[in-house]
């Protein structure tokens, strides 16, 4: 036995303290940290690259082309965005989208707005079947829904015409009367259009919060107010997303029904700018034209959206209370 023991003292052990952990490497591990978003997320880049950017490039070249898609291609410069400039048909064109956006432009905000809110108020069975009836034209194939419209408003045998003759009212030839015939074009595509966009409404509807809706009741507001000052108001970001779409893309909206229908006609009445492209690049075989015309769209296009949103930012600056 020690000293120690003997005195009746117990030693005890000296804590060890833990090792610290490694640090990690350096070498490959930081590396592949570092490079695994990328790896992840090249799929999606090199899909974007294939299909949208290298396309969008390949149009550039081509609008300095005079191409008819057998010949060789020529190189002549800007001469296709002069002949494109001076084409009174592109211009008429022009023209007609600005008026299909404008007469979409509440079709496709303001009616599906009011629809769901109406169709929310109202919860039910009833409800949820106004709702299919709504979303049904969606779902219909676009060949579909025009031969039934014309097979509606065909002038010698048309449900519609006999109807008005019935009645005694002369019925016009819709699709063949130039005054008619865009507005016919407008209520074919705006039939699915306010479909999708109650549904999105709707879904919007769903977020909103039910306390302000009692409280503004509790403070004795009328249905409209609430409608108005909290409903729509608790809104104002899906309105001004699906106004942008339709200002950026009516003309792509209405695009199938003018093809498959009209035919740009009559007298170029229902035309605009993506038929137009497309009578260039297939009914001409003027692949330089159409691909300046395509490229004259992209860049209305994307100063059209530069524009909204510079007015939707300034709109919602001047809304923004201020400090102090």
């Amino acid at each position: 036995m020690t000293e120690a023991m003997m005195a009746g003292v117990t030693l005890e052990p000296t804590p060890v303290s833990p090792t610290p952990p490694a640090p990690p490497a350096q070498g490959g591990c930081g590396v592949r940290a570092r490079s695994g978003p990328w790896v992840y997320s090249a799929p999606a880049i090199l899909s974007l690259a294939t299909w949208v950017y290298v396309p969008m490039v390949a149009t550039g070249v081509a609008s300095l082309l005079d191409w008819d898609l057998i010949t060789p291609a020529r190189y002549v410069g800007v001469a296709n965005y002069r002949r494109l400039l001076a084409d009174h048909d592109f211009h008429r064109a022009i023209w007609q989208t600005g008026w299909y956006v404008l007469m979409m432009l509440p079709l496709a905000t303001v009616v599906p707005l009011a629809l769901a809110i109406t169709l929310w108020l109202r919860p039910g069975r009833v409800s949820s079947l106004y709702r299919a009836l709504l979303f049904l034209p969606v779902v219909l194939a676009p060949a579909a829904n025009a031969v039934s419209w014309q097979f509606v408003l065909n002038p010698l045998q048309g449900i519609t015409n006999t109807v008005l003759a019935d009645l005694g009212l002369p019925g016009p030839g819709w699709l063949n009367d130039p005054s008619w015939a865009p507005v016919v074009i407008v209520a074919m595509t705006t039939g699915k259009i306010i479909g999708l966009n109650t549904l999105l409404f709707s879904a919007s509807l769903s977020a909103i919060d039910q306390s302000t809706i009692e409280a503004a009741r509790v403070d004795g507001a009328t249905s409209w107010e609430i409608v108005r000052h909290v409903i729509a108001a608790q809104l104002i970001r899906p309105v001004a997303l699906l106004g942008l779409l339709c200002v950026l893309l009516a003309g792509q909206w209405v695009f199938t029904n003018v093809a498959l229908v009209t035919q740009g006609g009559p007298n170029g009445a229902t035309d605009n700018v993506y038929y137009r492209l497309y009578t260039y690049a297939f009914t001409f075989f003027d692949t330089g034209t159409a691909a300046a015309a395509a490229v004259v769209i992209t860049v209305g296009v994307a100063a059209g959206y530069v524009l909204v949103r510079l007015a939707i930012g300034r709109v919602r600056h001047a809304d923004a209370p201020t400090a102090g």
